[in-house]
C-alpha cells in the first residue's frame, strides 16, 4: 500500500535527518531525469530544484540540528517526537503528508515548523517548509486566551 510505504518513508526521513545520514535522505528523494524534486522555503522565497541541490544544501547547512528519534507517542500513525528536530504530529494519507514540529538549533533557538511532503511512487518529490520563531504572548489578549506550554504543544504530559 502506497500510504503505508509513504508513512514509513517519513519515519526514515526524520531518523536519517537527525543522524545526518545524507545517503539515506538522498535515497528517499525522487530520482528523475527532469530534476522535478523540489524543496521550497516560502518565507525566504527560495526554491531548491533537483536532488543534487537539495542534498548540497543539507550537507552544507551550518548548524544543522543535532538529534535522534527518541520514540513514538500516541498512535504510531500520528505522533513522532525527537529531542531536537521534533515532529509533533504527522497527518496524511496517500501521497500528501503534513508534519507539525519543532526544530532546535545548536545556538539554543527553538522554532516551530510545518513540513508538507508530496510523494510519487514511494519517493519524496516535493517538500515545502514553513518556519516560525516563537514570540511572547501579547498581554492585551490575556483575559481571552488560555496559555499552554508550546514544548508539549498543549498536550498533557500524562
Amino acid at each position: 500500500m502506497d500510504a503505508q510505504r509513504n508513512r514509513q518513508a517519513l519515519d526514515r526521513w526524520f531518523r536519517a535527518f537527525n543522524a545526518k545520514q545524507f545517503d539515506e535522505l538522498a535515497a528517499l528523494l525522487a530520482d528523475t531525469a527532469h530534476d522535478d524534486v523540489i524543496q521550497e522555503w516560502p518565507q525566504s522565497g527560495e526554491r531548491i530544484r533537483g536532488k543534487d541541490n537539495i542534498m548540497a544544501v543539507l550537507e552544507n547547512y551550518p548548524g544543522l540540528p543535532q538529534a535522534t528519534v527518541s520514540g513514538l507517542r500516541g498512535s504510531e500513525d500520528k505522533w513522532v517526537l525527537t529531542p531536537s528536530w521534533t515532529p509533533l504530529r504527522i497527518v496524511g494519507t496517500g501521497d500528501h503528508y503534513t508534519v507539525e514540529g519543532r526544530v532546535a538549533y545548536p545556538n539554543g533557538e527553538v522554532w516551530n515548523v510545518i513540513d508538507l511532503f508530496d510523494f510519487r511512487d514511494g519517493k519524496v518529490i516535493k517538500i515545502t517548509e514553513y518556519f516560525a520563531a516563537p514570540f511572547p504572548a501579547a498581554e492585551w489578549r490575556a483575559k481571552w486566551v488560555e496559555r499552554f506550554d508550546p514544548t508539549t504543544h498543549g498536550r498533557s504530559k500524562a
